[in-house]
């Protein structure tokens, strides 16, 4: 989405790389709005536009510019609040054969007191040249930005529309109202076409040896041999399924694919026998859950787990959230109100709402896991903590009985990382990414329990009436009405 304009050390890290190593190739994609909030002054997009400005061969720097807005809008919204339009809010990073999949920026409040969610994706080429495509593609259809100061760490910056890109004419200054609707076209055909040719290729050919630290813990390698992976499918435990959810572009694999899978699964493993203790994860900085989503919630046979965090910077953000959790609350209630009214009190769905809270901290994790019951046959044995590195993880499931074995949630075996909120922001207005990932490997579920786990520990605020009848948790009648309004926008 954005690098932050403070970010010097990591600008002068690229400026170092690059002058060492007249090969490398350095592209970044970031939102146009977030990027030039600050312009004329100094700001996200003029600090990148220093290394295009000293390696004009070797660099460049894209900003996307969301098509919703346009013309006398552009002109006549505040720069503060024309994000709710729509952003490029992935956040994915490559190096060669190397994806980090996070929810977060590159800027000072995430490198020291903002928590969030990093999964790194080593020497897998396959998705590294996936991401590097959906870059590729999307920065054609994006404005690119230069500069000529070398003298500066923040330069003033050109911004202009290249010729070579997809549509060769700026889609913004001729006629929006018939440009921009063909380019948004244009660029879900080419997306479109693009995961079409990715999912035609067999696993043979999307595969990647496992890492050497997860292969000599996977119950299907041995851990003594060095002899190189073999390529076939039934050899690998874990699937990675790339996710795009582009709604300028009509693209909507998270809202209409993967979440409500992910709900099915879950729901059939809840009413399996044994299944009773089925765990679902669901977690987002800023709770604004989209209608479909939240039926899915309340419907959901599994236990679900709600985490969020509320904090914004502006004043009236936290109440618009606040509300849209005391909303969804009420909802909770209500169902259960009218199951028990038909008879069918014990059919309730298990949802569980709870805050985020850490002293000087800010939550901007957001991610779905799926934890079966232990007596499920995806349960591992318990993890080898000397492997593990950490000693929090000592449960031993064979030491319960019986009926517990039967219920206890054992640790996830899928989970979902995006950068999406799982709003209707996230759903229709911006551009999002995220890995599924799916494994059976028994080192790698233990390291996803442990990462909810790390969440859990802070997420000590359940979420009930006392909680909204808080002096500090009224939410002003006027908020109320505007959240209502906007809700689509944030």
């Amino acid at each position: 989405m954005y690098v932050g304009k403070e970010e010097t050390e990591l600008v002068a890290a690229l400026h170092s790389a690059l002058r060492v190593n007249p090969d490398l190739r350095v592209s970044i994609l970031v939102d146009y709005l977030r990027s030039t909030r600050e312009h004329p002054s100094p700001s996200s997009a003029s600090l990148l536009a220093s290394l295009s400005a000293a390696f004009p061969s070797q660099v460049d720097i894209r900003l996307f510019h969301t098509p919703a807005l346009h013309g006398w809008q552009k002109r006549w919204v505040p720069k503060r609040f024309n994000e709710g339009w729509g952003l490029q809010h992935m956040k994915c990073y490559g190096f060669d054969d190397d994806v980090v999949m996070s929810g977060a920026n590159l800027s000072h409040d995430y490198f020291t007191n903002r928590t969030d969610r990093y999964i790194s994706f080593e020497s897998i080429p396959s998705l590294a040249d996936f991401f590097d495509t959906v870059l590729t593609i999307t920065s054609s259809y994006s404005f690119r930005v230069t500069a000529s100061d070398t003298s500066s760490a923040t330069p003033a910056i050109d911004i202009s529309w290249p010729e070579s890109n997809a549509i060769p004419a700026d889609p913004f200054q001729d006629t929006p109202a018939s440009s921009i609707p063909r380019m948004r076209e244009h660029a879900r055909a080419a997306l479109q076409d693009m995961l079409h040719r990715w999912y035609r290729r067999g696993p043979a050919q999307l595969a990647s040896p496992l890492p050497s630290n997860i292969v000599s813990l996977s119950s299907k390698s041995n851990s003594n041999s060095r002899a190189p992976v073999s390529r076939s499918p039934s050899l690998y435990d874990t699937f990675l399924r790339p996710v795009l959810q582009m709604g300028p572009f009509s693209l909507s694999y998270e809202t209409s694919i993967v979440v409500p899978s992910i709900f099915r699964t879950a729901n059939a493993l809840a009413t399996a026998p044994g299944g009773g203790q089925t765990m679902l994860d669901w977690t987002s900085g800023y709770f604004g859950l989209r209608e479909d989503y939240k039926r899915l919630a309340l419907d959901c046979k599994a236990q679900a787990n709600g985490f969020f965090g509320s904090r914004g910077v502006s004043r009236f953000i936290p109440p618009a959230y606040t509300y849209f959790a005391q909303r969804f609350y009420e909802e909770i209630l209500k169902q259960q109100e009218r199951k028990q009214k038909r008879g069918r009190g014990n059919d309730v769905a298990l949802v569980e709402m709870r805050e985020w809270r850490r002293e000087g901290w800010t939550y901007h994790a957001k991610g779905i896991w799926l934890a079966p019951s232990v007596s499920n046959p995806y349960s591992p044995p318990a993890p080898n903590t000397s492997d593990l590195h950490y000693t929090s993880l000592n449960f031993d499931p064979s030491s319960l009985d019986i009926p517990m074995r039967y219920s206890h949630p054992s640790p996830p075996f899928l989970t979902l990382i995006s950068s999406s909120n799982f709003g209707s922001r996230s759903a229709t207005r911006d551009l999002e990414a995220g890995i599924l990932v799916t494994t059976q490997n028994n080192k790698l579920r233990w390291d996803l329990e442990h990462e909810v786990r790390t969440i859990r520990k802070y997420a000590d605020v359940s979420v009930d009436e006392r909680l909204f009848e808080r002096k500090d948790r009224k939410v002003p009648w006027g908020v109320r009405v505007a959240a209502r309004a906007i809700e689509t926008m944030l």
